[in-house]
C-alpha cells in the first residue's frame, strides 16, 4: 500500500515537473517568436526604404540565421530539461510551430527553403538505412512538404485572413510532419492524431499573440512616421530633425571627434511650378526631389541622412563626412537630378535646386551656429542668380549636368 502510495506521489511529482517544463518551453517560444516577429516587420520597414538588392539579400539571411538559432536553442533547452533527450512530443511541435510561423510572418524565400530542407536535415540520415521503401516515402513526403510550403509562401495574405484556409493549411503542415516522425518512430495513429490537434491549438495561440504584437508594431510604426517623417514625401521631418541635430552635435563637437557636415538647398523657383501647373505638379516635384535624393544618398554613402525642413526646404546631414567628400556627393546627386528629369501633364519641368554647405567648426558654440552659416550660404547661392551652391562662403554654378 505504501508502495502504491509513493509511486502515485512520485509519478504526481513527474506530471509536475512536465507541466512546469511545459510551461518554460511555452515562454521561451513566445520570446523567441516576439523577437522574430518585430526583426522580421522591422527587416520589413527598412526593405520598403533601401531597394538593394544586396541589402535585402543579407536581411534575409539574417532572418534564416535568427530562426535556425532559436531552433537550436529550443533543441539545447529540451535536452537541459529533459535528460540530455530532444525526442518530445512538444519539443517537436515547437520546432514545427517556429518553423510554421517564420513563414507566414517573414516575406522572404530563404525561410520557404528551409521549411522544405527541415526534414531532410531532421531525418535525412534515414535515408542511408538501405530500405528502398521508405526512401521513396521520404523522398513523396518532401515533394508534400514543398508543395505545401510554396503554396503557403504564394498565399500568405489569402490564408491568414480566411479562418478555415488557416486551419486546413496547419493541419496539411503539420500532417506532413507528424506522419514522416510516424514512419520512424512508430507511435500509434491515435497519437498522432491527438499530436496534429496538439499543435493546432498551439499555432492557434500563437496566431493571437502574433496578432497582437502586429497590431501593436503596426500602430507604433504608424504613431512613429506621423511624428518623424513627412507624409507627402516620405523622409525625415522638421521634427525629427530638431530633436536629433542636438544629440548629433554633442557626439561631433568633442575634440578629435570625426567631421560633421550640412547642406541645405531649396527647389528653385519653387512657387512657378503651383502657379503654371497647380498644386499637384508642386506635390510631384516635391516627392521627386525627395526620392532621387534619397535613394541616391543611400547609394553613395551609409553616412548622409535627409530631411524636410519645410516648403521646399530640405536638409543633408552628413556624419563622420568633411565638406569637401560631402560637396562631391551633393553635386553627383544633384547632376542625377538633372539627368533623372520629371514629367507632369506631358511637359518636362525644369526642376533646379540651390545649395548651401559648411562643415562644423570648433567655434561653433551649438549646432544653431552651423545652421546660420549653412542657411545664409543657401541665400548666398540663391542672391548670386540660383543654381548654385556655395561652400564655405565660396560660391559655385553648377555645371549643367552630366
Amino acid at each position: 500500500m505504501t508502495t502504491q502510495l509513493e509511486a502515485g506521489t512520485f509519478q504526481r511529482l513527474l506530471n509536475i515537473d512536465a507541466n512546469i517544463n511545459a510551461i518554460i518551453i511555452g515562454l521561451i517560444t513566445v520570446g523567441l517568436i516576439t523577437i522574430l516577429t518585430f526583426m522580421s516587420y522591422y527587416f520589413e520597414d527598412l526593405s520598403r526604404r533601401h531597394t538593394k538588392k544586396s541589402f535585402i539579400m543579407l536581411l534575409g539571411f539574417i532572418e534564416v540565421a535568427a530562426l535556425v538559432v532559436g531552433m537550436i536553442l529550443v533543441q539545447h533547452i529540451f535536452k537541459a530539461i529533459n535528460a540530455g533527450s530532444s525526442t518530445n512530443w512538444f519539443y517537436a511541435t515547437t520546432q514545427m510551430t517556429l518553423l510554421l510561423y517564420c513563414l507566414y510572418t517573414m516575406q522572404n524565400h530563404f525561410i520557404d527553403a528551409v521549411n522544405i530542407l527541415a526534414p531532410l536535415y531532421i531525418f535525412g540520415h534515414h535515408l542511408s538505412s538501405g530500405n528502398m521503401g521508405f526512401n521513396i516515402f521520404f523522398i513523396a513526403i518532401l515533394i508534400a512538404m514543398a508543395i505545401t510550403v510554396i503554396y503557403i509562401a504564394f498565399n500568405k495574405n489569402t490564408i491568414i485572413s480566411t479562418e478555415w484556409k488557416y486551419l486546413a493549411l496547419q493541419i496539411i503542415y503539420g500532417g506532413i510532419w507528424w506522419i514522416l516522425i510516424w514512419s520512424i518512430y512508430k507511435f500509434s495513429p491515435l497519437k498522432t492524431i491527438y499530436m496534429i490537434i496538439g499543435f493546432v491549438i498551439y499555432m492557434w495561440i500563437i496566431r493571437l499573440f502574433s496578432k497582437w504584437i502586429r497590431t501593436s508594431f503596426n500602430d507604433y510604426n504608424i504613431m512613429s512616421r506621423k511624428v518623424n517623417y513627412d507624409e507627402l514625401t516620405g523622409i525625415r521631418n522638421r521634427a525629427n530633425f530638431d530633436e536629433t541635430i542636438d544629440e548629433i552635435f554633442k557626439v561631433y563637437s568633442k575634440e578629435n571627434s570625426a567631421p560633421l557636415t550640412m547642406g541645405m538647398f531649396d527647389i528653385d523657383k519653387f512657387k512657378d511650378f503651383n502657379d503654371k501647373y497647380g498644386h499637384s505638379a508642386g506635390d510631384k516635384v516635391l516627392r521627386h526631389v525627395a526620392e532621387v535624393f534619397h535613394h541616391q544618398l543611400f547609394k553613395q554613402t551609409s553616412k548622409g541622412q535627409l530631411f524636410r525642413y519645410g516648403g521646399e526646404e530640405f536638409v543633408v546631414i552628413f556624419k563622420g563626412m568633411n565638406v569637401d567628400d560631402s560637396s562631391k556627393i551633393i553635386r553627383s546627386i544633384r547632376n542625377q537630378l538633372i539627368n533623372d528629369p520629371l514629367y507632369y501633364d506631358g511637359n518636362e519641368l525644369n526642376v533646379r535646386v540651390s545649395f548651401g554647405v559648411s562643415e562644423l567648426v570648433s567655434t561653433d558654440k551649438d549646432i544653431k551656429d552651423l545652421f546660420r552659416r549653412v542657411d545664409h550660404y543657401l541665400y548666398q547661392s540663391k542672391k548670386s542668380g540660383r543654381n548654385r551652391i556655395t561652400i564655405e562662403d565660396k560660391t559655385f554654378k553648377f555645371e549643367t549636368g552630366i
